[in-house]
């Protein structure tokens, strides 16, 4: 009896204890579980994505004091990019690549008279990190930075060269220059650096954009495969060019861009505007030259140091793009 009368006291003291829970907990029909299906309100993406293409129309000058030419070109340039924007921070990276579809131009060779290009090789890419964090809601400015590849290469024509060193006997204890030869195309690759100020003004479906930077450094290095640095190899010579000049050097420069921008839709841009960019520095030009010395030929190479060039390029920007 004893131990009948415990158990049926602890059964009625569990089902007491559990109708006093249950009615406090009725008491706030709104509580929520202890795990809550959301942590907190939901907020938005700071992240958002442009991408787009450019139609850029070039016009582009180089002048070489080595060879005392000039070359004037125009080149339609169709791009392609992608832009990553951080709202939070105000700051974007962007990633661009051109190639030139078409092209037209003249060069001149010491005042002489103009020449047409034969052909034109334009090709670019780059990537810009921006940071924006001066301004308002509207109207932001910051810096900007980047890295640029291009390849801008007017074709004047091909110098030839010897490829080999040996010597034909005419008798007479005279000897010339023999064997096969070889000729290359010009070939400029300009890799930049750049840092400088941006700044942007959105006036909801209009927006502005604009750039001014300087280019500290450029590495210029390639092939000037026009230039006749020593004369030209024809079987009867005791002195030819025995390779393409190649070049390395420097220089440094500006660029700035300006782009105004209207949005016909949420997640559609369209805008218009324009591109320059300058270089001025010098590079060294190094060569081969094969000469007789008695009855054999001899391989030699020259350098010619501190060659000032420039490179100017420059003009309009057409974009279409899309955001999402």
């Amino acid at each position: 009896m004893q131990r009948f009368a415990l158990s049926a006291l602890a059964v009625l003291g569990v089902t007491s204890a559990h109708q006093a829970l249950a009615a406090d907990y009725g008491a706030f029909p709104d509580l929520r579980p202890a795990y809550p299906e959301q942590w907190g309100p939901e907020e938005s993406d700071p992240l958002s994505f442009d991408m787009g293409v450019r139609y850029w129309y070039s016009i582009g000058r180089q002048e070489h004091s080595l060879s005392g030419e000039t070359m004037d070109t125009k080149s339609h340039v169709g791009e392609a990019f992608v832009r990553v924007n951080d709202d939070s921070t105000n700051s974007f990276v962007e990633a661009f690549g051109g190639y030139g579809i078409a092209h037209e131009g003249t060069y001149v060779t010491n005042g002489g008279a103009a020449t047409a290009l034969p052909a034109v090789r334009l090709g670019y890419a780059g990537l810009d990190f921006a940071w924006l964090p001066l301004g308002s809601d509207q109207v932001n400015f910051g810096m900007i930075t980047g890295y640029q590849y291009m390849n801008d290469s007017p074709d004047t024509g091909r110098a030839s060269f010897l490829t080999g060193t040996s010597v034909v006997d005419v008798g007479g204890g005279v000897y010339h220059l023999s064997g096969g030869g070889d000729s290359k195309i010009n070939n400029f690759e300009i890799h930049s650096a750049k840092l400088g100020f941006a700044g942007k003004m959105d006036f909801g479906n209009f927006d502005i954009f604009g750039e001014a930077a300087a280019i500290p450094y450029s590495w210029v290095t390639g092939t000037y495969g026009a230039l006749q640095a020593s004369p030209p190899p024809p079987i009867g010579t005791t002195v030819a060019q025995g390779s393409a000049v190649a070049i390395n050097g420097h220089a440094y420069g500006a660029s700035g861009k300006l782009m105004v921008g209207f949005r016909p839709t949420e997640n559609l841009s369209i805008r218009v505007g324009g591109r320059a960019s300058y270089l001025t520095g010098q590079y060294d030009a190094t060569w081969d030259e094969v000469r007789v010395v008695g009855s054999s030929a001899q391989r030699q190479t020259y350098i010619s140091n501190n060659n000032p060039f420039s490179m100017l390029r420059y003009g309009a920007l057409l974009e279409v793009s899309g955001s999402f």
